[in-house]
């Protein structure tokens, strides 16, 4: 469940957070500079959607880049001893 937040979730909705934050932050200036708030009429959604499918790919490109357990080796598959599960191995 975390690996799915990680890969998917939490890259998607970074876009729309930093948009949050900088909108927040503008705010704040702008009220301490005696300005009226910037007219932020609403978030561009397709583009940080876009941004977010992007980081997506990159975050998965990334992981099917790093190195995983080699393929050299004999698989052997999960078993039951003595009413224990015994998870797979390599040897």
């Amino acid at each position: 469940m975390i690996r799915l937040l990680l890969t998917f979730v939490l890259p998607l909705l970074v876009p729309f957070v930093l948009y949050g934050i900088w909108g927040i932050l503008k705010r704040r200036q702008a009220a301490a500079q005696g300005l009226p708030p910037p007219d932020l009429k609403g978030p561009p959604i397709v583009w940080l959607g876009l941004t977010g499918i992007v980081l997506v790919l990159l975050v998965l490109g990334g992981l099917s880049l790093q190195q995983g357990q080699g393929t050299v080796g004999h698989y052997q598959p999960p078993r039951v001893e003595g009413g224990r599960i015994i998870p797979g191995t390599m040897q």
